[in-house]
């Protein structure tokens, strides 16, 4: 249930930051901490989060949202990439 659920939030999360749409809108969100939903809405806002709050998740959370967090590094670098060679 876990794998599934982590493949469900990185592609929902990957999908949305490449078309802007939410392709599993119904996502079972009762396994998931109010924690790690307030630490991933914050990071797709603002891209800042509180180191010390992501080290009191458990550790299966910690690990989705560390997965979260590269992949949206990933996508600001190649956004600025592309922003500096349209330069």
């Amino acid at each position: 249930m876990l794998l599934t659920g982590y493949f469900v939030l990185v592609w929902n999360y990957t999908i949305r930051a490449i078309y802007k749409v939410d392709i599993f809108v119904y996502m079972d969100d009762v396994e998931y901490s109010k924690e790690l939903t307030a630490l991933l809405s914050r990071l797709n806002r603002y891209n800042r989060y509180d180191s010390q709050q992501v080290l009191a998740l458990r550790a299966p959370e910690r690990a989705i949202f560390m997965e979260a967090a590269a992949e949206k590094d990933k996508l600001q670098r190649e956004e600025f990439t592309e922003m500096i060679k349209g330069k």
